[in-house]
């Protein structure tokens, strides 16, 4: 049994009195799993692959240094194949030369049955890397092939710290993220990955990967995300927050609900105040008016001409002109209601990016009509 590992574990949970119950609602770590790292029965985990990733992820929820823990665990392991020291030193009939003669060949037999062990392992490894496309979560190579695919389709370069796996039990789980490391898990067979890009005073940004899409989250209120990667809605709900890591719940919606960008992204079908009949198109208009229920990030253009920007606080009242066209960008588009020309318009929801431009367009059927057009920026 390894001196130190279970008892490190243990005292650090009792000194912030928490119950074995408290931890595994917060790391989704089952309970049998937490006592059998503090009972370093090591025997009871289906692999050293989740052994290792309970331990990294215990330790460093209790704020103790993983990898010294990690450390020790390997080298529990190396000495469970090596002769115990009681061995070494029992009395016996033999001379002294004799038995450091016979324990010298045992250790040389030891090393050669452990060499052809690696060398199988080492084959096997290669095999099943071979004839699998599944790409190790959290390794150097998968954060490394993610980045590049990011700079390949963004133009721009981005930090991960860590990818933690994520197994959802009846489409939910939670995860705790530090900043810029990233939550892995499956949707319909269908690897999803979102990064903690930033974390606020209350509240926090996440970013789908590669697709870039960005999404604010707040205490206490779902956002439903929909990244390009997914077959369905993913709800995120921030449920904790310290200084520097963020507790997130993930669900999955059901399968049948339309996305939410699609909704919002679809040219709002025309109605009174969005189509004119002018014979001088200097005539136009658009009429841009906000009412910011909630904090959120703001840009306006009006015909090209910059007019706001930075965060508008709630309670916000504003009305704005152009004639040509109107570019947005909203950082909480469900915080926001807009009114174009007397008629409400539905950007996003909570914690989405918008990003619009309004203008008039030419009817082709007839020349002198125009009808107001919003589209994605």
């Amino acid at each position: 049994m390894v001196a130190g590992i279970g008892e490190t574990l243990r005292n650090a949970r009792e000194a912030k009195r928490l119950t074995l119950k408290d931890v595994s609602k917060d790391t989704n770590i089952v309970v049998k799993y937490l006592e059998a790292l503090e009972n370093e029965d090591f025997d009871k985990f289906p692999s050293e692959t989740y052994l290792l990733g309970f331990l990294r992820s215990y330790a460093e929820y209790l704020r103790l240094d993983a990898d010294e823990l990690i450390q020790a665990y390997k080298g529990y392991k190396i000495g469970e194949s090596s002769t115990p020291l009681e061995e070494l030193t029992r009395p016996t009939g033999m001379s002294i030369v004799a038995q450091l003669r016979m324990y010298a060949e045992q250790y040389r037999t030891v090393l050669y049955f452990a060499g052809i062990a690696i060398a199988v392992l080492i084959v096997l490894s290669l095999i099943i890397s071979l004839i699998s496309s599944d790409v190790h979560v959290g390794s150097d190579d998968s954060i490394k092939a993610i980045q590049e695919e990011y700079y390949r389709t963004q133009g721009k370069k981005i930090a991960i710290k860590n990818i933690w796996p994520l197994q959802l039990t009846n489409d939910s789980g939670i995860v705790l993220l530090y900043n810029e490391e990233a939550c892995q898990f499956l949707v319909d067979n269908k690897e999803i990955l979102f990064l903690l890009s930033d974390i606020k005073d209350n509240s926090v940004i996440v970013e789908f990967l590669p697709d870039s899409k960005k999404y604010v989250l707040e205490m206490e209120k779902p956002v439903v995300c929909s990244p390009m990667e997914s077959s369905r809605n993913i709800v995120l709900t921030l449920k904790g927050l310290t200084e520097n890591r963020a507790k997130i719940r993930v669900q999955l919606a059901a399968a049948e609900q339309i996305k939410p960008d699609e909704a919002v992204s679809v040219v709002t079908p025309v109605t009174p105040g969005t189509e004119v009949v002018t014979h001088d198109q200097k005539n136009l208009k658009i009429v841009f008016e906000a009412e910011f229920v909630q904090k959120t990030y703001f840009e306006l253009y009006l015909d090209g001409n910059e007019r706001a920007r930075g965060m508008m606080p709630a309670g916000t009242k504003e009305r704005w002109e152009a004639s040509e066209f109107i570019q947005v960008k909203i950082g909480n588009a469900g915080g926001v209601k807009v009114k174009i020309n007397g008629t409400d318009y539905m950007f996003g929801l909570p914690g989405q990016v918008a990003n619009k431009v309004i203008t008039w367009r030419k009817d082709p059927q007839d020349p002198n009509k125009y009808k107001l057009e919003v589209k994605d920026w």
